[in-house]
């Protein structure tokens, strides 16, 4: 379900700015904002109930609000713009949504980036636990220990106790 949520809402975001750009329909920025948060509370309440982690869906979902943001404040620029001498409302409501879109998909995937290099050094830095040896080899190790004659005193000794 929470796929679902999440290409929808990516959809709608695409096809909100191409129908913006191409000055097919401009809604108004409350229109924008609400079906933005509708998407956005609708899927943090899905992602809640079926409590899973999916990363690649939480990336689709930032890149869509990218989206409907930059429509949300194109649409105010173009609400807002009165400069009409300068240039129409039209053109700089294209020119706010395409610098916007291109800034915030860049961003993202910068943040994307970002993320992996971090986790791919943070791995590198992580010490490894050994795993636990056997009875077998701790004791192989005990009689190798004797043979170079190393001195050692036992006080106790069991089989359940690791720290023989």
């Amino acid at each position: 379900m929470q796929v679902i949520i999440v290409v929808i809402s990516f959809l709608s975001a695409a096809f909100g700015v191409t129908i913006m750009y191409n000055a097919v329909y401009i809604p108004t920025a409350k229109l924008i904002l609400i079906s933005g948060l509708i998407a956005l509370v609708t899927y943090f309440v899905l992602k809640q109930l079926q409590q899973s982690k999916n990363k690649k869906l939480d990336k689709l979902m930032s890149i869509s609000m990218t989206l409907f943001g930059a429509m949300f404040l194109a649409s105010l620029v173009y609400s807002a713009w009165d400069l009409e001498k300068f240039l129409s409302r039209l053109t700089m409501m294209k020119l706010a949504l395409v610098l916007l879109g291109i800034i915030g998909v860049y961003l993202n995937v910068v943040f994307i980036r970002a993320e992996i290099s971090y986790k791919k050094k943070r791995g590198n830095q992580r010490i490894e636990e050994q795993p636990n040896k056997s009875y077998f080899e701790k004791r192989r190790e005990e009689k190798e220990k004797i043979q170079r004659g190393n001195v050692r005193i036992v006080l106790g000794a069991s089989t359940d106790n690791d720290d023989n």
